[in-house]
Formats: C-alpha cells, sequence, structure tokens
C-alpha cells in the first residue's frame, strides 16, 4: 500500500476547516508507483474540495502492524476496499 504525506489548500467551506488555509493530509493508495497515480490521486482530492496539492514525501506500507494510530489504521482498511483513503490534519499549517 502507497501512503503519500503532504500538504494541500481547502477550496470549499467547511464546519471545521476554513476556506484557503493549508492543511496536512496523509493519503494511502493502493495502486503503486506514486508517479502512476499522481492525476488520480488529484483528482481524488479535487473532487473532495482540495487543491494546489503538494506531496511531501511518499512511501511503501508492507505492515499495517507498523501502523499506531487508530485514524490512520482506518483510513488504511478503508483504501484497501475504495483504492483511496484520507485523512486531514484538522490544524491549519501556519
Amino acid at each position: 500500500m502507497l501512503i503519500i504525506n503532504g500538504t494541500a489548500e481547502l477550496m470549499n467551506n467547511s464546519n471545521n476547516l476554513n476556506k484557503g488555509d493549508r492543511y496536512e493530509f496523509n493519503m494511502f493508495s493502493l495502486n503503486m508507483p506514486l508517479e502512476d497515480q499522481l492525476a488520480q490521486i488529484e483528482d481524488y482530492l479535487v473532487t473532495r474540495g482540495w487543491d494546489n496539492i503538494e506531496v511531501a514525501n511518499n512511501g511503501i506500507i508492507e505492515d499495517p502492524s507498523e501502523i499506531q494510530h487508530e485514524v490512520l489504521l482506518s483510513a488504511y482498511e478503508k483504501a484497501k476496499s475504495e483504492g483511496y483513503a484520507v485523512t486531514i490534519n484538522n490544524q491549519a499549517l501556519i
């Protein structure tokens, strides 16, 4: 499973997040490599109201037991069945 970390700008109004602010995201993709997934990843995020996406890091999760955070593990499981899943850090970057 591919894991991608980066930032994106919120383009839509949200109850919990500020439109126009940048937020850190973690995304899981069932398909690899990253280079082959960039257009699909962008479409996935843009469809959900994010743009100006910057990928900072990526890697491969071979063993899900390495994931210690419950939210990330839930996203990993979702990506296994749906192909992609994303989590957003609810604190805007300064």
